[in-house]
């Protein structure tokens, strides 16, 4: 069956393309220059969208697929993208976008380049795979909307300037470890955890005992969170315990030895070694820095 989004998409149209004039402006301008779009369209499942770029293109290439599924081709080689996958292309790259009549795509076409242009799309280019998966989020809609209304008035560079800063997170949404909480399944057992380890910052849990109180095995549950997360489950559960030990440093006169107690350390050493690991700073400098 044909996965739908999880908003009404926006009402499919020509895609809006960088006039030159604007171009050169973005170029000489002093924040403007980092980052702009190029061209960028929603495409629903009416449109049978399909594009061939050729090598001269001199922007770089984000196509996300939010249902159905159709094609890329590069280097004569025919791939699938499905719903939740997305690509990143490098600039001067010779490819071709096809939809599959039986389940036609929806879809964001995005062209981006400025000066941090290859740095976005290294960061984009997670692991270094062409093809890679994001789950649906309605903010990233909400951006995106966002973006187009503000593109449309692009006769004012303001607001030109505005739609790319909304570019940045538009784009953040794509790497950060993001969970959709509204389904069931491993977000789910991730975020179940997370509460797990949020009630339990006083506690010192260990691997197994967390995966006992989320009812799944350990190895399960450790190769879950690096998939998801790309850190282990005790990593993220010191981090919440540094976060908070963070708050309880800069708003209240506890002394460290006893903020490291309510953190579970049984002594203070361990907490201060910890703590530095991951703030980079040991609890008593950062308490002065505040």
């Amino acid at each position: 069956m044909q996965q739908k989004p999880l908003l009404e998409p926006i009402t499919a149209h020509q895609p809006w393309v960088l006039p030159a004039r604007m171009r050169s402006k973005l170029d000489n301008h002093l924040i403007g220059k980092n980052l702009y779009i190029t061209e960028i369209g929603f495409y629903d499942e009416q449109n049978y969208f399909g594009r061939d770029v050729l090598k001269s293109n001199i922007d770089y290439v984000l196509v996300y697929c939010v249902g159905g599924k159709g094609w890329y081709k590069i280097a004569n080689k025919k791939h699938t993208l499905k719903a939740n996958h997305f690509i990143v292309l490098p600039k001067k790259t010779d490819f071709q976008l096809g939809t599959d009549n039986t389940q036609p795509w929806s879809l964001y076409f995005v062209k981006f380049n400025g000066a941090i242009g290859e740095a976005m799309y290294n960061y984009l280019l997670r692991d270094k795979k062409i093809e890679q998966t994001t789950p649906p989020l309605v903010g990233r809609m909400a951006q995106f909307r966002d973006i187009m209304h503000h593109l449309e008035l692009m006769d004012n560079l303001e607001n030109l300037l505005y739609a790319n800063f909304r570019f940045y997170s538009f784009l953040g949404t794509f790497t950060l470890t993001v969970f959709n909480y509204m389904k069931k399944g491993v977000d789910n057992i991730i975020e179940r955890c997370i509460i797990i380890m949020k009630e339990h910052l006083h506690e010192n849990l260990t691997l197994d005992e967390l995966a006992k109180k989320a009812c799944v095995s350990a190895s399960y549950l450790s190769a879950l969170f690096k998939q998801k997360t790309h850190y282990s489950p005790i990593h993220l559960y010191t981090s919440l315990k540094i976060q908070k030990a963070s708050q309880l440093l800069k708003v209240s006169k506890m002394p460290i030895k006893q903020i490291a107690e309510e953190m579970g350390y049984t002594d203070q050493y361990s907490f201060s070694r910890s703590f530095k690991q991951i703030m980079g700073t040991s609890p008593k400098k950062f308490r002065e820095s505040k």
